[in-house]
């Protein structure tokens, strides 16, 4: 498998894991396989709850050392690393000041571990998130290529992990359960027993207009290519099933099942849609779905432009409503002169509002502002 194809992967995995926790594990592993790690792990603390980390490579006890070191006495190199920045660990701290750290001692090194690669993913006051893998003592340090393709994965590791908040956070029953699940940025179609679509979401709409990977009728939901629908149907049909045991409850227990989740391609060069069918069960309705839903299907688009909304970037770093238009582009990967031309503005001008844009959000450089803005940025909802 090539290096492109692998990271490939690891996104889709990652995807994957925010529609079923469950699969952060394979998630974590895939993003070490794409940057050639023999250990990772994913790390996340909130105030007032214990800290949950998911390791590749470790032992338990391996494991809970470095816990203890990120969660009681994070090193300052590491607090400084911008959020969504990948770096690695040998150009924020020296070998020798690295070998001399508490970290270190306690934690890489009972783990026979040395050179690694951070990213803060989270950094609030209520709530951290940090991404690392590294490499046995002994083995070469990361490459540019390694360094690269963890690069690439973090963003979309980060708009995982918010989807996931979201989906976690959701109060269906307070809000009404279809005005929130409309206003989600993934797809969502609900089904009922005989496997027609009882209700789609603007998301999901929006991706079957396209007729590229996911297909949307009234009667049914299938993909565009028939390797792929056969698949979803499958996947829909063994969510459905698990509400129909009845008198056969015991040969539906042991007949192998469908996975419920399956991918679907798109045109190249994008990647495919990552599919999660989950079973709904009558006693598990929320208030305002139909009696009838008996599954729901979530789609997530992993190459999905994040969407930066100017109001929020305004109301957060107390921007004008011109610098916070040139923000959103800005993180939308324009360069400054491209963003200038579409806001109508001089290159000069520009200049000035990213100025004050910098001040205002701390930052020093355009390029970490683009990943304050991403991380601060993302928005589930719309």
């Amino acid at each position: 498998m090539t290096r492109v194809e692998t990271i490939h992967r690891a996104i889709r995995h990652v995807y994957e894991a925010a529609l079923a926790p469950e699969d952060w594990p394979r998630a974590i592993a895939s993003i070490a396989e794409a940057g050639e790690a023999g250990k990772a792990m994913l790390h996340a603390q909130e105030r007032e709850a214990p800290g949950l980390a998911i390791s590749i490579g470790f032992d338990a006890n391996s494991a809970w050392l470095l816990q203890r070191e990120i969660e009681t006495r994070m090193p300052d190199w590491i607090k400084a690393i911008p959020v969504g920045k990948a770096l690695r660990q040998s150009s924020a701290i020296s070998d020798t000041d690295f070998k001399r750290s508490d970290i270190y001692r306690e934690a890489i090194r009972p783990a026979g571990g040395f050179y690694g690669i951070v990213a803060p993913l989270v950094r609030e006051p209520e709530r951290q998130v940090l991404f690392s893998m590294g490499r046995e003592l002994g083995k070469a340090n990361f490459s540019d290529d390694d360094l690269g393709a963890l690069t690439l994965i973090v963003p979309h590791l980060t708009t995982a992990l918010q989807v996931r908040k979201r989906l976690d956070a959701a109060d269906l029953r307070a809000k009404g359960a279809y005005d929130v699940l409309t206003h989600l940025d993934i797809g969502v179609v609900l089904f009922d027993a005989a496997m027609r679509p009882i209700f789609a979401n603007r998301c999901a709409e929006a991706l079957a207009r396209s007729g590229d990977g996911l297909l949307l009728s009234g009667r049914s939901v299938s993909a565009s290519r028939p390797s792929d629908a056969r698949s979803l149907r499958a996947a829909i049909a063994a969510a459905i099933a698990l509400n129909n045991t009845g008198r056969d409850a015991s040969e539906t227990a042991i007949r192998p099942q469908a996975p419920m989740r399956c991918y679907l391609s798109r045109s190249p060069p994008r990647l495919p849609l990552v599919v999660r069918v989950l079973p709904v069960s009558a006693s598990d309705l929320l208030q305002g779905i139909s009696a009838s839903t008996r599954a729901a299907l979530f789609v997530i688009e992993p190459d999905r432009q994040v969407a930066i909304d100017p109001m929020v970037l305004a109301a957060t770093f107390e921007l004008t409503r011109r610098e916070a238009a040139l923000a959103a582009l800005l993180a939308r990967g324009m360069e400054l002169a491209e963003a200038a031309s579409q806001s109508g503005i001089a290159i000069g001008t520009a200049r000035g509002y990213l100025k004050q844009i910098l001040a205002k959000t701390a930052t020093h450089r355009q390029a970490e502002l683009v990943s304050l803005l991403l991380r601060g940025g993302l928005h589930i909802t719309r």
